[in-house]
């Protein structure tokens, strides 16, 4: 499961979506379970020398990642 954050002004247009299928290639392919309801921008644009990527953040949520320290010098909390 995956979750697209928005793109424009209204946080109420990031979507969650389970993936159910990646064609591998030069450009992937993922097949999610039902089609996005919000517009998600992306795009290179350049402003004098300067060029910014503007993409939606894409999370993981099926995943638990545990990040842990030295064990005689970190807490366990």
């Amino acid at each position: 499961m995956i979750v697209i954050t928005s793109t424009d002004f209204s946080k109420d247009h990031a979507e969650k979506r389970t993936i159910t299928g990646i064609i591998p290639g030069d450009v992937p392919v993922i097949t999610l379970d039902r089609a996005l309801s919000y517009k998600h921008y992306a795009a290179i644009d350049t402003y004098g020398k300067d060029t910014v990527q503007i993409r939606a953040e894409v999370g993981l949520l099926t995943r638990n990642v545990i990040y842990r320290g030295d064990p005689g010098t970190s807490s366990k909390n």
